[in-house]
């Protein structure tokens, strides 16, 4: 996330579950926002309260007041510390005050040593890209039951490379209260934009613009979370203001900073020349991403304000070996360019979200891709189990900055079922005994290859899941699984698995569950979506996806199929499932579908969705009757004395 005071936010905000306590509370004069919430009765487990004075040149001070109160013993460890994380090169932090009220109302303070300044996480992991520092407060005697209370100072110096950006927001899930104050001269550019219950006023007096948004959430609990949540961002309490006029501005600050880091250096031009050889166009564009990909190493680091958006020469990136996104496409830019293929970057959000943030800002964006617009065709060069021009869901149909010298913006092609196909195609064979035997393969596109690709390179690990994909069905057993090379992107991905489940079925009964080869797509567990009172209250997140399933069951020669499956055909807005059985004598042919076609659903869309997964989870179940085969009858034998006449 971009800026410091995301980096606060993901160290307190939405991690205290709080149990208001009202003695004191209604009598405290220098608490009057959380005293007037307190005593109208919506008892809040936390109130946060931020107020932002900005000069005219966009340098400002932050003061934030957080109260939380502490109802649960593993929430001691989140309400004792506070972590702020900023670039001491631009921004102060400065501990106002704060205290923890315990039971007894005594207060207690935290000492000197208990405030102390650190290089960030990122800065140690990542040496040289960012300067990052934390400060942490460590807060005593918190216990259940206990008021705790910050008072903290933020001031940039100067203004930040990005401009002026606030941000605030609630946990849908927690009881809290969220009030932001923006002071500002009325005369410095500021766009604002809001949702999820938010309530903002914009008034201007004597020169001054005075912003005010508030937001509470009551009878709200924790409970109230749902499976497969889509991002809470994007209906989450949220309050956005931005200096800047448009994402262009945000491309072309990007483009100043790195416009002259991906010079060709006779080094660079070696190396191109090697990886390309005689390929040409997007061939050539095609060998380059993949020697990138798979050459330099991928360090993840977070987007900050000053440093965080400044790329590594190539040269530099090529001598360490290693990159964060920025850097991947720096050195491939200067790869292609060396074979005269333009380029640029495109900044993009990586993440399950599926719609853009109400208002441009930087913290729209968290990652760098690159775009080839001589092909038309972008491409994520920190995965190396990525094919060249795929992107998997988290960057499909996404808005993308184009960080040129003209900046425009774009959005990433949508993943559609005909690009996220899954298919499985083989044969099971019951024999005499019961024993169940099969072999497949699994085919898919290579937008939903990545998370297969990079956790089958070991071929212990395959057959270890294999088993334990065995372990899921009825009739249980062991297999073995092989992989093509999970390198070589150039080529689909492609699974070659082959089992047996020693008495998976009863041949006595009459009947079983129909078998099916093991499935290996990505995604979880139908019934993972389902929700457990048959009704949906915030948007759902779906994979898109094509699941095909087709093959065959052989009975013994001593058993026939009595009677098949019938066949299922469920359609609606979410997608399709279907599924057709032809019986054969002593084998049934199955071919079974499943459609997601939607990446998000509201709440009301819910039962159609409900409807898919009982209709596949019902089908998956499905009973084969089984009879004896019956021998064909022999013509009676009748003995003739063809030595004997007759009269």
């Amino acid at each position: 996330m971009n800026g410091s005071l995301f980096q606060l936010y993901n160290c307190v905000h939405g991690k205290w579950m709080v149990r208001p306590v009202l003695r004191a509370l209604c009598a405290a004069t220098n608490l009057l926002m959380l005293s007037n919430v307190v005593c109208a009765g919506q008892f809040p487990e936390r109130v946060e309260s931020l107020h932002y004075e900005v000069s005219k040149d966009y340098s400002y001070k932050l003061t934030m007041v957080i109260d939380a109160f502490v109802q649960k013993q593993a929430q001691v460890k989140d309400a004792s510390q506070l972590a702020m994380t900023y670039d001491p090169g631009g921004i102060s932090f400065h501990f106002v005050n704060g205290w923890v009220e315990g039971a007894d109302g005594v207060r207690q303070k935290p000492t000197g040593d208990a405030i102390f300044t650190r290089p960030s996480a990122a800065a140690r992991n990542a040496p040289g890209f960012v300067s990052s520092v934390t400060t942490t407060i460590v807060m005593p005697k918190v216990t259940i039951g206990s008021h705790v209370h910050y008072e903290i100072e933020e001031a940039a110096s100067k203004k930040p490379l990005t401009g002026f950006n606030a941000s605030a927001w609630l946990n849908p899930f927690q009881n809290a209260s969220e009030h932001v104050v923006i002071d500002i001269p009325a005369a410095l550019p500021l766009a604002v934009a809001s949702q999820g219950g938010f309530v903002v006023s914009d008034t201007t007096t004597n020169g001054m613009r005075h912003i005010v948004a508030d937001a509470h959430l009551q009878d709200v609990s924790a409970r109230d979370k749902e499976p497969h949540m889509a991002s809470l961002v994007e209906f989450e309490p949220l309050f956005l203001a931005t200096s800047l006029h448009n994402y262009e501005e945000l491309g072309s600050i990007y483009y100043r900073l790195n416009k002259d880091k991906s010079a060709v250096t006779p080094e660079i031009d070696v190396l191109a020349k090697h990886v390309v050889g005689d390929r040409k166009g997007i061939d050539a564009a095609r060998a380059i991403y993949d020697w990138t990909a798979r050459n330099i190493r991928y360090l993840a680091v977070s987007v900050s304000d000053d440093d965080g958006w400044e790329s590594h020469s190539a040269a530099t990136v090529l001598k360490n070996g290693y990159g964060d996104c920025k850097d991947h496409v720096t050195l491939m830019q200067a790869l292609l360019a060396a074979e005269d293929i333009r380029s640029e970057p495109a900044l993009i959000d990586w993440s399950d979200r599926a719609r853009a943030l109400p208002l441009w800002s930087p913290y729209e964006i968290n990652h760098a891709i690159i775009y080839l617009p001589d092909f038309d065709t972008f491409a994520n060069p920190t995965s190396p189990f990525t094919p060249f021009g795929v992107l998997d869901q988290g960057l499909s149909g996404k808005l993308a900055i184009m960080a040129g010298e003209h900046s425009e913006v774009r959005h990433t092609p949508e993943l559609t079922p005909a690009t996220a196909q899954f298919v499985t195609e083989g044969a099971i064979h019951i024999t005499a005994d019961g024993t169940v035997s099969g072999e497949a393969t699994a085919t898919m596109s290579p937008s939903i290859e990545e998370s297969l690709r990079s956790g089958l390179q070991d071929p212990d690990e395959s057959n270890r899941r294999m088993d334990r994909k065995l372990r899921e069905t009825p009739e249980g057993g062991f297999g073995r699984l092989d992989t093509s090379d999970a390198y070589d992107t150039d080529h689909p991905f492609k699974l070659t698995m082959d089992w047996h489940s020693p008495y998976g079925i009863n041949p006595e009964a009459g009947a079983f569950v129909l078998p099916s080869p093991p499935n290996f797509d990505s995604m979880d567990a139908l019934r993972a979506f389902l929700s457990r009172d048959g009704r949906r209250h915030t948007p759902l997140a779906l994979p898109v996806r094509d699941l095909n399933w087709n093959y065959s069951v052989a009975l013994p020669s001593e058993l026939t199929i009595a009677a098949a499956p019938k066949d299922v055909d469920v359609r609606n807005e979410v997608g399709s499932y279907t599924a057709i059985y032809e019986k054969e004598e002593e084998r049934l042919v199955v071919h079974r579908r499943l459609v997601l076609q939607l990446k998000e659903l509201t709440a009301g869309s819910y039962s159609d969705l409900e409807r898919l997964i009982y209709a596949a989870q019902n089908d998956f179940t499905a009973i084969v009757m089984m009879s004896a085969t019956q021998t064909k009858a022999q013509p009676k034998e009748v003995d003739v004395d063809i030595g004997k006449s007759h009269s």
